[in-house]
């Protein structure tokens, strides 16, 4: 997994590219903790993410918590394999997916 951070319209965007699972989770949460104590607000671009495991849900959520009582965590480009993955463990409806 590569994480690639660039600033997209004044928003600090994470773009992670491959799978966030056990092997690859702990780097993934470094780097967006990381992130959160300098950012009110984080977008999540998922595009180059082809697996997400449970490690990877809770990771995420995490984030969003976080951040929630800051600007909060956008999510966008979220694959349909991914999205069905968040649809059946009910993240769909407490994220901000665009």
């Amino acid at each position: 997994m590569t994480i690639k951070v660039y600033e997209e319209n004044g928003m600090t965007v994470v773009a992670p590219e491959g799978k966030i699972d056990h092997v690859t989770v702990e780097e993934f949460e470094s780097k967006i903790n990381e992130l959160v104590e300098s950012h009110d607000t984080l977008t999540l671009d998922m595009a180059g993410v082809e697996y997400v495991s449970s490690a990877a849900l809770r990771a995420i959520l995490n984030v969003n918590d976080t951040l929630e009582s800051k600007g909060g965590l956008v999510m966008k480009n979220v694959n349909k394999k991914i999205m069905e993955i968040f649809n059946i463990t009910g993240f769909a409806d407490y994220l901000d997916i665009r």
